[in-house]
């Protein structure tokens, strides 16, 4: 071998090293050590401690006032020139796949600048500010919080770009917000923006989040699901590409695309709420896995039903509809006639459901109220309560849907009953354990948000929301607590199980109980002994004011009800008036009326009785 021959083979090894050397480099530089990307498409680790890392931008003081997330970008000026490092505008670069999106894909150097975003969930307690990098394509903006590599970044915007490239019509303003796991645990649409963390990004589950960011925020996930799935199925069948990287995939044991799968036939389920096709309806939480995949069958073979014989305008019409109270009707009215077809006939809920971000496993809404259900809440009494489990709405969809149904039906009936001309609909109710030791629920007056560390406590708090502004006389406690204590007997279910478990358990209650169970003969049920037992109370322990308790007030209201009805009642609470001209009697009239009527009929009862 000449010596010249020996120096050209010297010249390129040193020239393959060096670029190898520069390769991992840059590979090194992508993220912070210890970073890992979620490859089973959950991305969602363990509930957040409350401990944040330093200058990772969380902090843990909730927020001064609580807002409905929107667009909450917040955007100084621009970098000029700031970009992902490379050879300069218009080179290409190959990459190495991590997400399904392909081993040796090819993906154009993209321009990015530096922003801002804050960030605060509803969920009160959770805000954070990051310093992300922000780019744009035809078919969505991107903002990349700054330790996610440019691998990660490609894959996101090739995968969530293909799919939406699809869509045939005017696209939407769809915004993907891509965070670290230390800096954000969850997953949440917030009007036309997503956030999550990396994962698979050739997921339906994905791309269906990315759906509900652009057409429904709280719209039906399965028909979220179902048009992703419909819109891999043409990316996977159109240039080639993404079969080629399916298969590829699937050769290197990942799996392929769940999209490009062949359509099933209908599958029955295990139960008539599980066809509602929610967010719960594809969490194995909350149902069986054998109804997640029929969940995820059904909604697929439900879309590809539908634009068989409707646009993709139409469905996208559909879709939109199906996020809103007044439109999930028609969504409904759609997959019913679907599952009539295939021989099945259910009644579905009307609750919607979405992703509940950092804090909340889910959130729910409806015409009345939104829900937000913390991940470590539990309702301390569960143990007594014969209508509430352990994990209560943590777990069994058909226990939730059941709560939010009576729930609702209840809103319903107080508003009936109390028929003001308008009611304030943006109450907010947080299933969230703010007083560890003292257990109360409460009405955050001002605010419009019900905290609540028991079921059995909401159609209490709700009523002072239906009442807040009605009048002004917060000096007295019985037109506040005792008006609300009285009205919620009567349509409070879970409450009524609650208090008569509680009343009948020998070991823990009075004297007077005993005594009032051996009179009825038979033990307490809150339903229909509820006013009676109330007003044996307040006479056992002497509490004749009707500012003394909840339950004195309650008594007091439930004479003038007897007396003069409830609308004339409710009339006479929401009046700055001390006298009653219609009556022609003052409040110290109406007391001593009532003291006379608790006499008259408790006083067979043993003066010690409350011992």
């Amino acid at each position: 071998m000449t010596k010249r021959m020996c120096l050209w083979i010297a010249a390129v090894m040193l020239a393959v090293l060096t670029a190898c050397g520069a390769d991992k480099e840059h590979e090194e530089s992508a993220g912070p050590v210890g970073y890992e990307t979620p490859g089973d498409g959950e991305g969602t680790g363990e509930p957040a401690s409350g401990t944040a890392a330093p200058g990772d931008g969380r902090t843990e003081e909730p927020a001064p006032r609580v807002t409905i997330p929107g667009d909450e970008t917040g955007t100084k000026e621009p970098t000029s020139g700031v970009e992902t490092p490379g050879d300069g505008e218009g080179t290409e670069k190959s990459y190495t796949g991590t997400s399904g999106s392909g081993e040796n894909a090819v993906f154009p150097e993209r321009a990015y600048e530096r922003d801002i975003i804050y960030y605060s969930e509803t969920s009160e307690g959770y805000h954070l500010r990051k310093d992300v990098e922000k780019t744009q394509t035809d078919y969505a903006v991107y903002y990349f919080e700054l330790p996610i590599g440019e691998q990660e970044r490609n894959a996101c915007i090739a995968a969530t770009d293909r799919m939406l490239s699809r869509i045939e019509g005017v696209l939407p303003e769809i915004e993907i917000v891509v965070l670290q796991q230390k800096s954000y645990d969850g997953v949440s649409v917030s009007g036309s923006r997503l956030y999550l963390t990396p994962r698979s990004w050739d997921s339906v589950d994905y791309l269906a989040r990315v759906l509900l960011a652009g057409y429904a925020e709280w719209g039906n996930y399965g028909l979220a699901y179902g048009y992703a799935d419909h819109l891999c199925r043409k990316a996977g069948s159109g240039d080639g590409e993404a079969g080629s990287n399916d298969r590829e995939a699937e050769s290197n044991g990942r799996g392929a695309d769940p999209g490009l799968r062949e359509a099933g036939s209908f599958l029955p389920m295990g139960g008539p709420e599980a066809y509602d096709l929610n967010l719960l309806c594809f969490d194995e939480r909350f149902v069986s896995p054998e109804d997640v995949e029929a969940a995820k069958s059904n909604a697929c073979l439900f879309v590809e039903d539908y634009l068989s014989s409707h646009s993709e305008e139409e469905f996208l019409e559909l879709l939109s509809a199906s996020g809103t109270v007044e439109g999930v009707s028609r969504a409904n009215e759609a997959l019913e006639a679907f599952y009539a077809e295939n021989g099945v006939n259910v009644s579905l809920t009307e609750v919607l459901y979405r992703d509940g971000g950092a804090l909340s496993d889910y959130s729910a809404a409806c015409k009345y109220a939104s829900f937000y259900v913390y991940r470590d809440w539990q309702d301390f009494t569960w143990e007594v309560n014969p209508m509430v489990s352990e994990n209560f709405l943590h777990e069994d969809y058909g226990e939730v849907r059941e709560f939010f149904e009576c729930s609702i039906d209840q809103m319903r009936q107080y508003r009936e009953l109390f028929g003001f001309e308008s009611y304030n609909d943006d109450v907010i109710v947080f299933f969230k354990n703010d007083n560890v030791v003292s257990k109360v629920s409460y009405y955050a007056m001002g605010k419009h948000i019900i905290h609540l560390e028991s079921v059995g406590s909401l159609v209490h708090e709700y009523i002072h929301s239906l009442m807040e502004g009605r009048f002004e006389d917060h000096k007295n406690p019985w037109k506040v607590e005792g008006f609300a204590t009285y009205f919620d007997a009567k349509y409070d279910v879970y409450a009524f199980d609650f208090l008569s478990a509680k009343m009948n358990d020998a070991s823990s209650t009075t004297i007077w109980i005993q005594e009032y169970i051996d009179k009825l003969g038979r033990p307490i049920d809150m339903r229909t002994d509820v006013h009676e037992f109330y007003d044996l109370m307040i006479y056992a322990y002497e509490k004749i004011d009707p500012n003394a308790s909840y339950q004195s007030g309650s008594s007091f209201i439930h004479y003038l009800v007897g007396q003069y009805g409830e609308q004339a009642v409710i009339a006479y609470v929401c009046s700055d008036n001390d006298y009653n001209a219609d009556w022609d009697k003052s409040y110290y009239d109406l007391v001593q009326e009532w003291r006379k009527y608790i006499k008259d009929n408790y006083s067979q009862y043993s003066t010690n009785a409350a011992q």
